[in-house]
């Protein structure tokens, strides 16, 4: 079935979608569709402040996060569908690009470990949690075996992007219009180990 902005828009407004309370550097995901909608309108500023949003807090320091692999897997469909703004477009490979530092690292066919009980229950308080509980739940999970456990689970994720994202490079690549956006598709080639 071929995408379409439409079917995107509609996951994108979907009430209460589970991957918006996983965690990103900042607090759950619950923000990150509105910044993805941005990237399909035409409000310059609500682009700029997406491509801020995708890479400090769906990336961080080259980190991914648990939605990481949501936000980005919606944000291969904007690329796929829509002609961004260049600085727009340009912005977005760079965090594409910094994910690729870990991801790109992990075979794309390995396939996702099932949580177990207790990383699930995890995600799941930390998801319901107010600021100063998710700051606790943090403290109380960094260093665990959960950590491990759930890091794992969502770098296999992001790995398993890499097929889609070979897609839209390609269709990117046909739009590429200046030296920086070809830098910005080699260096997600690069960081993701994407031949061609």
């Amino acid at each position: 079935m071929q995408d379409s902005l439409e079917s995107l828009r509609a996951d994108l407004t979907a009430p209460d979608a589970a991957w918006t309370r996983l965690p990103h550097a900042y607090g759950t995901a619950v923000d990150t569709p509105a910044h993805l909608l941005a990237l399909l309108g035409d409000d310059l500023a609500a682009q700029a402040a997406a491509v801020d949003h995708f890479g400090s807090a769906i990336v961080h320091q080259s980190t991914i996060w648990p939605s990481s692999a949501d936000a980005f897997g919606f944000l291969i469909r904007v690329l796929t569908l829509v002609p961004l703004p260049e600085q727009t477009m340009v912005g977005c490979l760079h965090a594409l690009a910094e994910a690729g530092e870990q991801a790109g690292e992990v075979d794309d066919t390995e396939p996702v470990p099932d949580l177990s009980t207790e990383a699930q229950a995890w995600l799941n308080s930390f998801g319901s949690a107010d600021e100063a509980e998710q700051e606790e739940l943090w403290e109380d999970f960094l260093g665990s075996d959960l950590d491990d456990e759930v890091y794992r689970w969502q770098l296999i994720r992001c790995a398993r992007l890499r097929p889609a994202l070979t897609d839209a490079l390609s269709t990117v690549r046909q739009a590429t219009r200046s030296p920086e956006m070809a830098e910005a598709v080699g260096a997600v080639r690069s960081t993701w180990a994407i031949d061609g």
